[in-house]
C-alpha cells in the first residue's frame, strides 16, 4: 500500500487490486467509455464484453502473476476509500518500467491522479531501484499531456507504436529518470506545485456511493481461473515465442541468419572475444574471456529456446561465408501488440555492409515471418557508425533516450531508431497527449 496522503481534505492511497473492486471498475469504465476506448488497445469484443466479472478476475490474476515474476506493480487508486482508477508499472526489466494510468473522469482534474502517479514514481525509483520510467502518450489524445507536467521529458515520437481503437497511432515517448529525482521525492514536489496553483479545492462531484468490496460469486472466480490457466497454456504455445525456426538468407552475398547449433560454442566464443571493444568496452580482456564458459553457452542457448517469450528473446546467428561473425536478437515483446526491440552486433572485422544486410534481413524475418509490426533499435548517441548502419538499413530516427541502459550495459543517452509496418498513423498534433492504458 502507498499512502495515505491528504489532498484538499480527501485521502489518497494506492493498494493492490481485489476481486471486490469489480462493480466500481465496471461502472466507471463503462460510463467513461468515450474517454477510454479510443486510446485503449484494440479488441474484437464490445466495450461491455471487455468489462465483465470474469475479465476483472483474470486481470487480477494476471497482475498477481506478473508481480510475483517481478515484471509489474499493479495498484488501484482509492479516494476516501472509493475505487477511482488504476496505476501500474509494467514491463519492469533492467532498471526500467512503463507507467500506465487511468482515472475516473469525474475526478481526473482534481489532483488525485497526479499525486497517485507521483507516489508510484517514488516507489519505483526508491523501493524498486529503477533508473528510468516512461509513459507512451498517443498523439491523438488531447487530454493526457496534462498528466506529464513536472519532471517529465518528451524524448521521441514512435511511429505506429500502438494499435488503439482508431488504429495504429504514433505515440510520444515521455520519460523521467533517476538522475532527475527532485529533493524530497516526486510526491512532495508534486504536492508543492499543485497546491501553489490550486490553493482551494474544487467542489467534489456527487458520490454515487462506493460499491468497492461487492462480492463476485465463487463460480465466476473458478470459471475465470480456469480460463486464465488455459490462456497461459495457449500463450506458451504462441508461435511468436519460438518463431525463429528456419533459415533466412540475404538477397546478396553469402550472409545467412540462422538459429544456434549445438556445435557453435567455440566459434561463438571466439567471435565474442574479438568483439569485446564493441560489446563490453569497459571490461578487462581476461575478465571478458572468463565469462565465456561452456556453462554460459548452454544457459544462453536454453533461454533462447523460449523465443520472444524468454527473458533474453530470440537469437539468430549472423554467418558470412560459413564464419560466425555476429548475432541478432529480438526481445521485449510488449503485452498487447506486436512490437519488439532488436539488438545486433557484428565483428569489428566485418565490413559495414554486412551489418546493414543483417539488420535488413532481421526486419524482414520479424515482420514477414513472425508477424511483428514494429522493430525498435537503440544506438549509443556517440556511436556514429551504428547510427549510419541503422539509417542505411531503412530505420527511422525517432528521438533521443536519456539515461538509458543499452545492450552493452552502459547507462548513457541512446538514439531510438525503428521500422514500422504501419501504413498510416496520426500526425503529431500540438497540445495533444494521453494517459496510456
Amino acid at each position: 500500500m502507498l499512502g495515505p496522503v491528504r489532498l484538499h481534505g480527501v485521502t489518497v492511497r494506492l493498494r493492490p487490486p481485489a476481486f471486490g473492486d469489480f462493480a466500481e471498475w465496471q461502472r466507471i469504465r463503462v460510463r467513461d467509455r468515450d474517454c477510454l476506448e479510443p486510446f485503449w488497445f484494440r479488441s474484437p469484443l464490445t466495450w461491455e464484453q471487455r468489462h465483465t466479472a470474469t475479465r476483472w478476475v483474470r486481470e487480477c490474476l494476471t497482475a498477481r502473476a506478473e508481480a510475483r515474476a517481478g515484471r509489474r506493480v499493479s495498484t488501484v487508486l482509492e479516494i476516501d476509500g472509493r475505487f477511482a482508477g488504476q496505476l501500474e508499472l509494467v514491463g519492469i526489466d533492467s532498471g526500467a518500467a512503463e507507467l500506465s494510468v487511468w482515472v475516473d473522469a469525474e475526478l481526473a482534474r482534481r489532483g488525485a491522479g497526479g499525486l497517485a502517479g507521483s507516489l508510484l514514481l517514488d516507489f519505483g525509483f526508491g523501493t524498486l531501484g529503477l533508473e528510468r520510467i516512461t509513459a507512451p502518450i498517443a498523439v491523438t489524445n488531447a487530454g493526457a499531456r496534462r498528466a506529464v507536467r513536472q519532471r517529465w521529458t518528451m524524448e521521441a515520437v514512435m511511429t505506429g507504436y500502438f494499435d488503439v481503437g482508431s488504429g495504429r497511432v504514433d505515440h510520444e515517448l515521455w520519460s523521467v529518470t533517476s538522475d532527475r529525482i527532485p529533493p524530497g521525492g516526486f510526491a512532495a514536489d508534486w504536492l508543492d506545485g499543485y497546491l501553489t496553483t490550486h490553493p482551494t479545492p474544487e467542489s467534489p462531484p456527487e458520490s454515487p456511493g462506493s460499491t468497492t468490496g461487492a462480492p463476485i460469486s465463487r463460480r465466476t472466480v473458478l470459471r475465470a481461473r480456469t480460463r486464465y490457466c488455459l490462456g497461459r497454456m495457449r500463450h506458451i504455445a504462441d508461435p511468436l515465442r519460438a518463431g525463429t525456426a528456419g533459415t533466412a538468407r540475404a538477397e546478396q552475398g553469402s550472409m545467412t541468419l540462422r538459429r544456434w547449433r549445438t556445435g557453435d560454442f567455440r566459434s561463438r566464443r571466439a567471435a565474442r572475444i574479438r568483439a569485446r571493444p564493441l560489446l563490453a568496452p569497459t571490461a578487462q580482456p581476461e575478465d571478458w574471456t572468463r565469462l565465456h564458459t561452456r556453462r554460459e553457452w548452454w544457459r544462453a542457448r536454453a533461454s533462447s529456446r523460449m523465443g520472444l517469450g524468454g527473458k533474453h528473446g530470440a537469437v539468430l546467428v549472423i554467418e558470412e561465408a560459413g564464419r560466425y561473425i555476429g548475432e541478432c536478437r529480438l526481445f521485449d515483446r510488449d503485452m498487447f501488440d506486436r512490437n519488439v526491440r532488436a539488438a545486433v552486433w557484428v565483428s569489428p572485422e566485418a565490413p559495414p555492409e554486412i551489418a546493414v544486410s543483417a539488420v535488413r534481413l532481421l526486419i524482414t524475418h520479424a515482420t514477414e515471418r513472425l508477424g511483428i509490426w514494429r522493430v525498435a533499435l537503440t544506438v549509443p548517441s556517440t556511436d556514429h557508425a551504428g547510427a549510419a548502419i541503422a539509417l542505411d538499413a531503412g530505420l527511422r530516427h525517432e528521438g533521443t533516450l536519456h539515461h538509458y541502459r543499452g545492450a552493452d550495459g552502459e547507462l548513457t543517452d541512446h538514439e531510438l531508431w525503428a521500422f514500422s509496418t504501419a501504413r498510416t498513423t496520426a500526425a503529431c498534433l500540438p497540445g495533444t497527449g494521453e494517459e496510456h492504458p
